[in-house]
Parts: C-alpha cells; sequence; structure tokens
C-alpha cells in the first residue's frame, strides 16, 4: 500500500503568509489520512471517543481549535482533532514501531515518552511526533485501543474567526432548537396486567359508563348496611 508524502515544513513567522481554515481543514484531513494509511488498515476508524461510533469522516470536521502561542503580536490557532481504532493485534509495539518509521522518514522528530508493561501483562505506548512548522503526532496504543492526535499548523488568518463564530453559532442554534416530542403510547382505561388478585385485567374498558356501570352492579350487590352500621342524614347522604 502506498502512504502519501507530507509537505515538508514551513516555519511559521510575521511575514509568513498564513494558512486559510479551508488550508488548514485540508491539511488536517491530509495527516489524519496519511497516519491512517501508514498503519496498513484503513477500514474502522472513528472520530473520538470510539463508543459513539463515529465514521472518521473529513468533511463532518469533527475538529476542536486550540490556540498555540502567537505569530509575531498576535495569538495563533491550530486544528486538533484524534481519530481512534480497535486494536490491530494484543501487543501495541508492532504499531507503535511502524508509525515510528514512517513519521521518522516524513522528517518529525519522534519521541517514545511512554513505554509501560504491568506486571499483569497491560501495555500502554505514547508516542509524540513534531515538526518546526508546528505539526504535531501523538499516538496512544494499548492492549485495547489505537488513537491517533493530529494538529495542523498555527494561523492567524481572520478566516478562522469567522469559521469559529459560525460553528458556534450554529452549536448555539441546535442547543436552542425546541426538542423532539416523544409520542406516547395510549392506554385504555382498566388496562394492566392480570394477576391472582386482578383476573380480568386483560379485558379493556372503553366506554367510561363502564366504570359506573362495575361500581353500581358492585354496590347493588352489596348486602345492605345494618341501622347500626349507618344512618342517614336529612339529605339522604349515609355517614
Amino acid at each position: 500500500m502506498s502512504v502519501p508524502a507530507l509537505s515538508g515544513p514551513a516555519p511559521q513567522s510575521p511575514g509568513t503568509p498564513q494558512k486559510t481554515i479551508t488550508q488548514l481543514l485540508t491539511q488536517w484531513a491530509d495527516l489524519t489520512n496519511a497516519a491512517i494509511a501508514a498503519t496498513g488498515d484503513t477500514q474502522n476508524w472513528y472520530s473520538s471517543p470510539i463508543i459513539k461510533k463515529r465514521p472518521w469522516d473529513p468533511a463532518a470536521e469533527n475538529v476542536a481549535l486550540s490556540p498555540c502561542g502567537t505569530v509575531g503580536s498576535k495569538r495563533a490557532h491550530q486544528l486538533d482533532a484524534t481519530v481512534q481504532h480497535d486494536p490491530f493485534e494484543p501487543d501495541p509495539h508492532p504499531i507503535a514501531d511502524k508509525l515510528t518509521a514512517y513519521w521518522k522518514s516524513q522528517g518529525f522528530t519522534v519521541t517514545r515518552t511512554v513505554d509501560w508493561t504491568s506486571p499483569s501483562g497491560r501495555m500502554d505506548i505514547s508516542i509524540r511526533a513534531t515538526r518546526a512548522d508546528g505539526v504535531y503526532y501523538g499516538l496512544g496504543a494499548t492492549n485495547d485501543l489505537v488513537s491517533i492526535n493530529v494538529s495542523t499548523e498555527c494561523s492567524i488568518h481572520p478566516s478562522i474567526d469567522a469559521w469559529a463564530d459560525e460553528a458556534l453559532q450554529k452549536r448555539f442554534d441546535e442547543l436552542d432548537a425546541p426538542p423532539t416530542p416523544t409520542p406516547t403510547p395510549s392506554t385504555n382505561l382498566g388496562e394492566g396486567a392480570a394477576d391472582a388478585t386482578n383476573p380480568a385485567a386483560t379485558t379493556a374498558i372503553t366506554d367510561p359508563t363502564d366504570l359506573f356501570r362495575e361500581f353500581h352492579e358492585d354496590a347493588s350487590s352489596a348486602p345492605p348496611s345494618t341501622a347500626t352500621e349507618a344512618a342517614a342524614d336529612d339529605d339522604g347522604w349515609v355517614w
């Protein structure tokens, strides 16, 4: 499988042309796709967190906008996102070695910051790959998960602010949207689960007069009260 080559570093300075948000989004997608291709498996990658099962799709623009120092006197920002995959094999060392070799071949400075194995055999590896223009890769590989973090170059282009404002407004609109009502299934009066104390519960009462009729019939079938149990007042009510 051919792995695309990455463009060389272009150090930022106040006089350097700044990438637009469109260029940063393209760079982020290219960097992510290049790392995915370098693993040897381009299927079943998900935007973090993997538990949500959102397939990796650059068009969705599931990215964060992170500050990354200044260019001249202006604060710069970069795009930042993580993709995840189930482990390719129980031992994370082979995938860590493969990506280390690839990033080094592309001119990155690669550092393995964590390589740990617990007494029970659990393994955890962390790698960072940096480039002079601010592009950054981070790898987290364990027995259970492979995560690749990608950060683009920094930029102070005004299109970034416009994109961020639009994304923020879209999020506010989603939060302000009225919730979609959930239909509630109708229940007939008298419905319920039949049991020892309610053997007739499976018969639904669809006419409200049935309730009165049942009550009336029950009352008429009850034995009359004795004079010692109750007495009628002047209005005919029994107390």
